[in-house]
């Protein structure tokens, strides 16, 4: 059997004897036989001068003949023979086969041979004339590959042989990934066979590798390519995804009507416009344009652009994405080649090539006219072919230069049919504004504001949504509440109820949302609006610096940056700018992304340093009562439990006490007293139930039982002060108790104190000699300042009911004096000194002294600094028209009485209304008009059974008994209808009302009203 011998030499180079491959010992063994493959035959000298050029001819030589001995050896026959003494060759007598003579004789047969370059990965050491050969021999190979491979692919092109032609070229990429041509080669190929993604690919592919390899970018040719295939399906792809609405839509009938109206004129009087939308997030400005644009596909073609504030400063991007849309419709309408369209681009913006996307670029001021010119031929030659629309979403964000050339481009614009239209936030920037203004004064700017659903809009919408499942109004008002009337957030909540899901105001959709509004603030951002969403309200700016421990001026910039991102707001409450989320469900976000653990270690870092500041900041309730929750949701019980009690604290000394003790303001709450009053029940009700949570935990708790006792007091001083006397003073009693037990001085004061407001308001007089006693020795014995003084002014109120008017106004001006001590004492108990003031004031018109009372009054009042709208205050008022009133000042007195009666009204336990009501009847009585009087008297009970203090009762049957005397004896003055009304009202004798009236009047505080009655009564018996 004869051996065959095989040389395959283009790829890795292998010698086979008879289909098994052979190695030799020296790699120059290899390189002559390949040399012999190639060439048949070669001399001595050249073979040694080619495998041993650094050897001398003698080393060379034999070295020569070991490796012919070598081959021949391995190969197992006399392959190299020697024709003559200086020729060798390969044996002609042998099978032998070679590749490359096959692929060389016939390419275009044998291209399959073609496994890679020749010798692949052969190297001989020291052999550079070798390696010039190998190199000449391998060039040669690969031209003719090359050639043959094109010359295969044209065929294959023209015959439709998709599959063979595409192989080759892969072939060609991979052993070439460099060369452009083959990647155009089989784009041409795929663009053929309507394949548009595999260009894309093989496109995007070569792009990778250039950029990668090479920082370049494809050549023209390829770009052409590459355009043909994405301009002639792009934009309607674009488009066709652009409209797509996966949301519901339901009402914005007349919004709908105005935009297809403008579509409609902007195609029948060819004149360019825009229309602006205008709404807040998740308002669906998107939904509405999609809406309308959707069903004006026929009419119009469509190019949209999209405007982000991370590209604000970016000049002119919005325009690059416009060009790229009118690029495609005009490749697509062979209006340009994209090489013009390049060049034109080019031209107009000279800093950037066409594929140079998203990179900020100036505007050349130079290029302006040009530009406008450019994107206004453009614009014209698409209309002539079909009506345009231009949709920019979100135009606050573009920048300056985009603003000026659409605004340029509009001015250049007439009779044709383009329809610009805009979407914007509420707010507007300066230069959109000088925009918006400029195309309004011209004509040419139509708006729509999207307003969120009101609560009918939105419970169509949600009923629509729901079909057959049923919902209740209860169910409609949570999902309006939540969602603010944002049809975005309603889709999604109604999507919840179909799947009858628990409601949650995060859903998973508007997480996304939200987190892509709030994805590229940066971590300063984000821990203001995290300590932000831990705080139920709007929080002063001051405030907000101080608990993120920075400068105002750096918070000031944060929260203006946040503001104009629509995030956070601002708003003005006197001298205070508040900062609050401008949508209550980004807070609810915000708050969300928080661990657990997170969240509690913010609620105590704001607790801790709210607390730290309350010496620095305004007094207020509200304030406490911050502090007191984020207590709470940090987990200190005690501590949330304690600034509980002092928010009550602070409340009920300002409402519920005759005459606070310090003059600076606790700061209400923005309420009425009655919204007041509801809070405070709901407060009570609140710690009840705490103090029920924590009692089995803590009730050894020495913190914890102090509270207890602090809100026994504070439960005892509220139903004192609002009439419920038996509750009240049972819990005062065991304040008093535990206090003294407990030696707690400051609580037992307090509890005499309520005491002693309790006997004031019932008029109890042995009781309240007792109280202000014992609470004038416990503040001596306590050598409290404070109490003292205090107590002096209530004991001195005690001798003013019981007629000891001497001792009164010693006692009285006793407390003045200690408040007076120093200036700094006088302003911090200005209305304890104005309280004094005006039972001095009480003493003069009890002595006839009204001018002096007066004096006392007036006094009084400009030492709280005129507000009436203060309890306390108001008191004053009424004493200063009373004192009036005995002057015979009537309109005066009215005047001032009518301030307090203002005032007044707001608080849901006004202490002397009676007095101010009857005063105010005998004013309008004394000038001739009764009606006030009888009306007055319609509600009498309900003046006398609101504390059930005597002189109330006594007040109102003085008015009764003042009528009842009218007509008995001035009949004739009243009308027959007034007559019949007191006839009707008063159905006891004069005297009657006479002994009640007197029995119940203080005779000394109400001595004129006793001395009047008096008289009225001898003027019946004279008669009589």
């Amino acid at each position: 059997m004869n051996n065959v011998i095989t040389f395959q030499l283009l790829g890795i180079p292998r010698i086979l004897l008879n289909n098994e491959e052979q190695f030799f010992a020296f790699a120059k063994v290899n390189a002559l036989l390949y040399y012999l493959a190639v060439n048949g035959s070669v001399s001595r000298e050249m073979a040694a001068s080619l495998l041993w050029e650094n050897k001398n001819t003698q080393t060379a030589k034999k070295n020569l003949r070991n490796t012919i001995y070598q081959a021949n050896k391995v190969l197992q026959s006399d392959v190299i023979i020697c024709p003559n003494r200086n020729m060798l060759r390969l044996n002609p007598a042998l099978d032998i086969q070679t590749d490359i003579a096959r692929f060389l004789e016939a390419p275009l047969a044998h291209l399959a041979l073609y496994q890679g370059e020749f010798l692949q990965g052969f190297y001989l050491k020291s052999g550079e004339e070798f390696d010039l050969w190998v190199s000449k021999i391998r060039m040669q190979c690969e031209q003719v590959y090359l050639k043959t491979c094109y010359q295969k692919i044209e065929e294959g092109l023209s015959l439709d042989a998709i599959e063979d032609t595409e192989e080759h070229l892969k072939q060609l990429i991979e052993r070439d990934e460099f060369e452009e041509k083959n990647y155009q080669l089989l784009m041409r190929l795929y663009q053929q066979d309507n394949r548009p993604s595999k260009v894309i690919e093989t496109y995007y592919q070569l792009v990778n590798v250039l950029d990668k390899e090479l920082g370049i970018q494809p050549s023209p040719q390829s770009q052409q390519i590459y355009q043909e295939v994405v301009a002639k399906d792009r934009n309607e792809r674009k488009i066709k995804h652009f409209l797509r609405n996966s949301n519901h839509f339901l009402g914005r009938i007349d919004e709908i009507k105005q935009l297809e109206a403008y579509f409609a004129n902007c195609l029948t009087y060819r004149e360019v416009g825009a229309l602006l939308l205008v709404g807040d997030t998740g308002i669906g400005k998107r939904t509405l344009a999609r809406q309308v644009l959707a069903n004006q596909t026929q009419d119009y073609q469509i190019v949209t652009a999209n405007c982000f504030r991370e590209e604000a400063t970016d000049s002119l991007l919005p325009w690059r994405n416009i060009l790229d849309g009118l690029g495609d419709l005009v490749i697509q309408h062979r209006l340009l080649s994209t090489k013009a369209w390049r060049a034109a681009l080019k031209q107009c913006f000279p800093t950037a090539t066409v594929f140079q996307e998203h990179v900020a670029h100036p505007f050349v001021k130079d290029h302006t006219s040009l530009l406008v010119s450019f994107v206004v031929d453009i614009l014209q030659n698409l209309a002539d072919i079909k009506a345009l629309v231009v949709l920019i979403e979100d135009c606050h964000w573009m920048d300056e230069d985009s603003l000026t050339l659409l605004q340029r481009v509009m001015n250049q614009l007439s009779h044709y049919p383009i329809a610009f239209v805009l979407t914007k936030h509420l707010g507007t920037t300066p230069q959109l504004g000088t925009c918006l203004n400029a195309l309004i004064s011209q004509g040419r700017l139509e708006s729509i504001r999207l307003e969120p659903f009101t609560r009918q809009e939105s419970s169509a919408y949600i009923r629509s949504q729901l079909e057959s499942q049923s919902v209740t109004e209860q169910d409609i008002d949570h999902l309006y509440q939540a969602s603010q009337g944002i049809p975005f957030f309603l889709s999604e909540y109604t999507q919840t109820l179909l799947r009858k899901e628990k409601f949650v105001p995060l859903t998973p959709a508007i997480k996304a949302k939200l987190g892509l509004k709030l994805a590229n603030l940066n971590s300063r951002d984000d821990e203001l609006l995290h300590y932000l969403s831990c705080c139920r309200g709007a929080v002063p700016l001051n405030t907000l610096a101080q608990l993120m421990l920075l400068p105002l001026e750096e918070v000031i910039e944060m929260v203006d940056s946040l503001c104009h991102y629509y995030i956070l707001m601002e708003e003005n409450k006197g001298e205070e700018v508040l900062i609050s989320f401008r949508q209550r469900i980004i807070q609810l976000y915000c708050y969300d992304r928080l661990s657990l653990s997170k969240r509690r270690l913010l609620h105590g870092q704001i607790a801790k340093r709210l607390e730290e500041l309350l010496p620095l900041l305004p007094p207020s309730p509200t304030l406490l009562e911050a502090i007191a929750y984020h207590y709470k949701e940090s987990r200190q019980v005690i501590k949330a439990l304690e600034y509980n009690l002092n928010y009550l604290d602070a409340t009920l000394q300002f409402q519920h006490e005759l005459f606070p003790i310090y003059s600076k303001s606790v700061g209400l709450v923005e309420k009425s007293d009655r919204d007041n009053h509801r809070l405070m029940e709901r407060q009570f009700d609140k710690i009840r139930q705490s103090i029920a949570d924590l009692e089995l935990t803590y009730d050894n708790n020495r913190d914890f039982q102090q509270l207890l006792i602090r809100f026994a007091y504070l439960e005892g001083r509220y139903d004192i002060r609002t009439g419920r006397y038996q509750e009240g003073i049972k819990n005062i009693q065991k304040v008093i108790a535990l206090a003294t037990e407990l030696k707690q001085t400051s609580f037992l004061l307090e509890g005499y104190r309520q005491l002693i407001h309790y006997c004031i308001q019932v008029e109890n007089k042995p009781e309240m000699r007792y109280y202000t006693s014992l609470s004038l020795e416990a503040a001596v014995s306590a050598n409290h300042f404070e109490a003292i003084a205090i107590s002096l002014r209530l004991k001195g109120l005690y001798h003013l009911i019981v007629g000891e008017l001497d001792e009164a106004e010693h006692l009285l001006q006793q407390s003045i004096d200690f408040f007076k001590v120093t200036p700094g004492l006088q302003a911090n108990y200005a209305i304890q000194i104005a309280a004094a003031l005006d039972y001095l004031g009480e003493i003069a018109q009890i002595r006839y002294q009204f001018e002096k009372a007066v004096a006392y009054q007036k006094e009084a009042i400009s030492l709280t600094d005129n507000k009436p709208a203060e309890l306390s205050v108001s008191i004053f008022y009424i004493g200063l028209g009373i004192s009036y009133f005995y002057l015979g000042h009537f309109d005066q007195a009215e005047q001032i009485l009518s301030l307090a009666k203002e005032a007044l009204a707001n608080h849901i336990y006004p202490w002397k209304e009676t007095q101010l009501e009857i005063y105010l009847a005998m004013i309008q009585w004394k000038k001739g008009h009764y009606q006030p009087a009888l009306s007055l008297l319609g509600h009498r009970e309900t003046l006398m059974s609101r504390y059930r203090n005597p002189r109330d009762k006594g007040l109102v049957f003085y008015l009764m008994a003042v009528v009842k005397y009218q007509l008995i004896r001035q009949g004739d003055t009243l009308s027959q209808q007034e007559k019949e009304m007191v006839a009707r009202l008063l159905t006891e004798s004069f005297e009657y009302y006479y002994e009640i009236a007197s029995t119940n009047l203080n005779p000394y505080r109400d001595c004129h009203l006793v001395s009047e009655l008096n008289d009225l009564r001898q003027q019946l018996s004279a008669k009589s």
